[in-house]
């Protein structure tokens, strides 16, 4: 009988599988037991050639050759850098004694096309089974081996079919709206298009303009206070807060409202509030960054390191908030794991005897890929968490207090209403009185919660009066909405379908491109940039609207969900395309418009800086250093070191330029001055092998030392 081949996502989670199954030989790029052979990707092994790889055409782009698109069976290839781990894992799969493949990659739609890809482009005819790991604890890993499942499943075709849609339409909408928009919207620039950078761009550029055009207006309401102890707010007809625009007005209705008041309407309810739901990757990252203003990247980090280094919580690139029945199973052995610390004292106040799989938490039907965040059955745990940093404890903490809180009591509370009219006008008093605290005891003391108690009323009879201590007239006014934080600009891209729960954090980063950056963080609130705002101004509508992401997320559902043939997706996205190509092409705007024009002229008044010493052509600025635009290989540096522009064009003036920070053959520095005295040429080795000849600068050098010339 021959030996099956596992194969994991990473090194480090191939090599704890290897522990699990005993495959202890270690050999140059995998390990090898008895039964089985474990190997790893190193993530993306695969990737989609690039246009220019098909044709050479699309070196320069041209909007004649758009759009464009390519059949997958012709577009997959090794990425360079992977060469090596992809000819080791093409090896074994086609070595004589490997009768079995198991999919061991990351459980979800990435993770299950990075090993499709490599499958199909070393030519795998093995029998394949998927291991969906949760947890990479020996726990965990043992029982995905026990439930291998067989990768013919309908759930695994329309995954597949899911992920390369994704990826085939982001490489459609990336090769075909980038070079449409720099051709028609760009000055001597160039613009990248991204499906779910671009839509969030706009909605951080939309929220700023609006703060920035924002106008606060005074209003006024009047507030009374009764002689038993709690206040109340005048309502107009419809129940809500009565704004005064004149504060005139407000002072009148005030003036009247000493007199006692008659109670209309009481009403007492009594109410309880279960645990909220279990994180998931988007909550939890709203979460720390209300709480600690950690970036979502930094979050995602966090829960990374928590799940495949210290193995202490579940698979974290999650996006559901319920647990399956079978975790339920467990679900004591994951709390005992946490019994230590403030934890401990905590978990031994749930009555294991008779808690209950609670549909609100335990429910298969609506887990997705993985389960929600929780912490793995460890028998280390204890040991993991005292070695863990301060922001990494913040993060565990959460996860923890959060499985427990769904095993306490509901917060039950009464809440009040009382309607007084005083004078034909009616004020309203709401109250809480807290009858049982329940989870909510476990967040009482954090900073930030919201547990704080509301005014307790009296209890009253309709028809009854009430003596009016005060009235008083508020100052209020109007204010902005707030800029995005590291938690709001979470929730809004879930709100619009921007991204996944493993690519929202990514997405937020490559915005903020030092080398392009169109979304700037400080002190975690997110702004647009000048040149985002530029970007977002030569973007049509439709391709900044975060609907063109919503509509394209619904129908990868659907292509999972075997209702949309992604075929059908495909050509749809070609087909707007192309509309676009004709809408562009046949609108267009002058260059004064174009993103990028004022810098280019901007850059051109300064960028011919003098007459080349060596042929006499002009010598211009550029982003790498000073060139002769006849590329006579006349080159400008000073010993080898790179010198300004401006210092370049004195030079080419014949004046003197002073340098500093030179090295000496010994290691030390010197400074110095420079007067040019012709050019001399030197021989060089070029990239191609050939020899060729340069020409610098001869120098007259003066030195400088103590302030004076010597």
């Amino acid at each position: 009988m021959g030996k099956t081949l596992i194969v994991a996502e990473k090194p480090s989670a191939g090599k704890d599988i290897a522990k699990v199954i005993g495959a202890t030989e270690d050999h140059n790029g995998y390990l090898e037991g008895s039964k089985y052979v474990v190997t790893w990707a190193v993530g993306h092994l695969i990737t989609l050639k690039s246009p220019p790889e098909h044709d050479e055409k699309y070196k320069k782009w041209d909007i004649q050759n758009l759009p464009i698109s390519f059949d997958i069976s012709d577009s997959l290839k090794v990425i360079p850098e992977s060469q090596r781990q992809f000819r080791i894992i093409k090896d074994l799969i086609h070595r004589k004694d490997i009768d079995g493949l198991i999919n061991a990659g990351d459980a979800g739609r990435e993770g299950y096309l990075i090993q499709e890809w490599i499958y199909r482009v070393a030519g795998c005819r093995l029998p394949k089974k998927v291991l969906w790991a949760s947890s990479l604890t020996t726990a965990g890993i043992q029982t995905a081996m026990n439930n291998l499942k067989d990768n013919d499943l309908p759930e695994f075709r329309g995954i597949l079919k899911e992920a390369e849609a994704r990826a085939e339409g982001d490489f459609i909408l990336g090769y075909n709206y980038s070079p449409l928009l720099t051709l028609t919207r760009a000055y001597k620039q160039v613009l990248s298009y991204g499906r779910c950078q671009t839509p969030l761009l706009n909605l951080v550029g939309l929220r700023d303009a609006e703060i920035a055009n924002f106008k606060s207006t005074p209003y006024w309401n009047i507030e009374v206070t009764y002689s038993k102890g709690f206040k109340g707010i005048l309502i107009d007809d419809d129940g809500k807060t009565k704004k005064f625009t004149e504060r005139t007005s407000a002072e009148e209705i005030c003036a009247k409202s000493i007199e006692r008041g008659t109670v209309i309407s009481y009403e007492k309810q009594e109410k309880s509030k279960k645990a909220p739901l279990l994180y998931n990757l988007a909550k939890l990252q709203q979460e720390m960054g209300r709480k600690y203003s950690f970036p979502p990247d930094r979050t995602l980090e966090i829960a990374q390191a928590l799940y495949e280094k210290y193995k202490i919580m579940s698979y974290p690139r999650t996006d559901s908030q319920y647990l399956s029945m079978d975790i339920y199973d467990e679900i004591e052995e994951h709390l005992k794991s946490c019994r230590f610390g403030r934890f401990k004292e905590l978990i031994d106040k749930i009555d294991f005897e008779s808690i209950s799989a609670d549909k609100s938490y335990f429910n298969d039907l609506k887990v997705t890929d993985h389960h929600a965040l929780i912490p793995t059955i460890n028998d280390d745990m204890e040991e993991q968490y005292a070695i863990l940093n301060e922001d990494e404890k913040h993060v565990f903490d959460a996860i923890v207090t959060s499985l427990i809180a769904i095993f306490y009591p509901a917060y039950r509370y009464d809440a009040t209403k009382v309607v007084v009219d005083i004078n034909g006008n009616s004020f309203v008093s709401i109250g809480t009185l807290i009858k049982d605290l329940g989870y909510k005891i476990l967040f009482k003391n954090e900073t930030g919660s919201k547990n704080q108690e509301l005014q307790i009323l009296p209890e009253l009879q309709e028809g009854s009066f009430l003596s009016v201590d005060s009235s008083e007239v508020i100052d209020r006014k109007t204010v902005p909405p707030k800029k995005y934080n590291d938690e709001t600009i979470v929730k809004v891209m879930e709100k619009y379908d921007i991204g996944t729960s493993a690519t929202r954090a990514d997405i937020i980063k490559k915005l903020q491109n030092p080398r392009r950056q169109f979304l700037a963080r400080e002190k975690g609130v997110y702004s647009i940039t000048n040149l985002g705002k530029e970007y977002i101004r030569v973007v049509p509508k439709e391709l900044k609207s975060p609907e063109l992401t919503q509509r394209f997320e619904e129908d990868l559902k659907k292509i999972n969900a075997g209702t949309l043939e992604k075929d059908d997706f495909l050509q749809g996205l070609l087909d707007d395309i192309q509309e676009n190509i004709i809408k562009f092409t046949s609108n267009p705007i002058p260059d004064e418009q174009k993103i990028g024009y004022a810098a280019a002229k901007e850059r051109e008044l300064h960028e011919d800086l003098g007459l080349c010493p060596k042929c006499g052509s002009m010598v211009k600025a550029g982003i790498y250093g000073a060139h002769c635009s006849a590329k006579c290989g006349m080159t400008f540096n000073v010993r080898g070191q790179k010198i300004s522009d401006n210092q370049v064009a004195m030079l080419l003036k014949g004046q003197k330029i002073y340098v500093s920070g030179l090295k000496k053959k010994d290691g030390g520095k010197y400074s110095a001055y420079f007067m040019p005295d012709g050019i001399e040429s030197y021989h060089f080795t070029a990239k191609d092998g050939s020899e060729r000849e340069g020409y610098q600068f001869k120098f007259v050098v003066s030195f400088k030392q103590r302030g004076k010339r010597k």
